[in-house]
């Protein structure tokens, strides 16, 4: 399975790009929607002391609510079926509570294991990576810098940018 298929956004990378004048920001954003293809909708600026940025962080709602409830269906059967088969396998290792209580133990195993993989769902929905880029951004806003915040759709504009980035020499950071 690939891990994109828990995902319902378009661009699931950010990138942060850190500046200290507008110039130096918005000069680099037409820099790098030329050589990576960017659209205009892919790129934001977050102006220092700025308050409201979190939309600019994280532009898709519809896709971060999509995410979550992928996540949460697909990693939940996942956990379903992996409860069956350490049920299943338990039962097979003739193991006492599970052959003396299957239908209870079944329950208990198979019941966790779905929680389990819906919990994880939860952990992917939360994003833990962006948290990395978002204390970044505040923090560039709060020392009176100015944030290029990118969201790439696709692997070979995230190498694009990033290649660009690393060779301007710009402070950056990114989600995986």
């Amino acid at each position: 399975m690939s891990w994109q298929a828990l995902f319902g956004e378009r661009a699931t990378t950010k990138i942060a790009a850190i500046y200290d004048t507008r110039d130096a920001a918005s000069g680099a954003a037409d820099v790098l929607s030329s050589k990576a293809g960017l659209a205009p909708s892919q790129w934001m600026l977050v102006a220092p002391h700025e308050q409201g940025f979190a939309r600019k962080l994280e532009p898709e709602t519809q896709g971060i609510a999509r995410t979550g409830i992928r996540a949460h269906l697909i990693l939940g059967a996942l956990g379903l079926l992996a409860g069956v088969a350490l049920w299943v396998l338990l039962y097979g290792l003739a193991i006492p509570f599970i052959v003396s209580s299957p239908w209870a133990s079944a329950a208990v195993i198979i019941g966790f294991a779905t929680i389990a993989g819906m919990m994880t769902g939860g952990l992917v929905m939360a994003r833990p990576d962006h948290q990395i880029v978002i204390l970044k951004v505040r923090q560039a806003a709060e020392q009176g810098r100015w944030s290029l915040v990118l969201h790439p759709r696709n692997p070979r504009q995230c190498d694009a940018l990033m290649k660009e980035l690393s060779e301007a020499g710009t402070e950056v950071v990114r989600t995986v």
